[in-house]
């Protein structure tokens, strides 16, 4: 899961709190549907605001005053407008955690929600009884609290957080600077094995595996948090929000 919060970086979009969820749908009465059962799983004092990815929500609507934003599909034939969404909101806005909610059957890319910016793509098509174990577990999570904000210091070298300091290597720094840097926070089996000095066309993906098990168990270890996933055929993400740069 992901943690937000108010992070100093010399980007403006980061510069704000973020506060409330909004959900987008195709239209108002999937939003506003969705928006319902976002509203069961949160506190009251989150407020939860709805709108369809129409003309209005181009005109307006500063999507980085919200910590998540989910982007409701109810079937496939609206994929090349809601991914246009996900690419237009993280065009400005490289702050808020971006769900892709799927509603409705059908195949999907979920890899090209990913690379256009959304932190996450999930199958949550239940509407009736108000129940969504992924919502469940995302809003329980330490990170929805906000109970890490991890400062990397690339001239120590070292992460720190929670009165803690976890020193990392050069190859570790620069892993999670470049993390950093990427609207997605993706990088690619090649992206990291350059970062690291391995000859991208022959290094061991055995051995890349390895180097970010350790670092994400190192992070784990002192702060109790998942902070880089597996992205199955492709490399790794690391959670928004959870580390800034100096």
């Amino acid at each position: 899961m992901m943690l937000t919060g108010k992070i100093t970086t010399t980007d403006h979009s980061y510069a704000k709190e973020e506060k409330g969820i909004l959900t987008v749908g195709r239209t108002h009465t999937l939003a506003e549907g969705f928006r319902e059962l976002v509203a069961s799983h949160v506190g009251k004092d989150i407020a939860v605001d709805a709108m369809c990815y129409s003309n209005s929500f181009k005109r307006n609507k500063n999507t980085d005053s919200y910590r998540a934003i989910f982007i409701v599909i109810d079937s496939p034939q609206a994929f090349v407008e809601s991914l246009t969404t996900v690419e237009n909101i993280r065009a400005e806005n490289l702050a808020s955690i971006i769900f892709v909610a799927i509603t409705g059957r059908g195949t999907y890319n979920k890899m090209k929600y990913y690379f256009a910016g959304a932190d996450y793509c999930i199958n949550c098509d239940t509407f009736a009884d108000k129940k969504c174990d992924v919502l469940s577990e995302f809003f329980n999570s330490p990170e929805w609290q906000k109970k890490h904000n991890l400062l990397l210091d690339p001239t120590r070298m070292c992460l720190i957080g929670e009165y803690k300091k976890l020193d990392v290597s050069f190859a570790e720094m620069k892993i999670l600077e470049a993390f950093s840097q990427t609207k997605n926070q993706i990088l690619s089996h090649d992206e990291i094995a350059r970062i690291m000095g391995l000859n991208i066309n022959f290094y061991d993906p055995r051995a890349l595996e390895k180097s970010i098990s350790r670092l994400r168990g190192k992070i784990k270890g002192m702060y109790g948090t998942n902070a880089i996933q597996s992205i199955r055929g492709h490399g790794y993400r690391l959670i928004r929000g959870l580390i800034s740069t100096t």
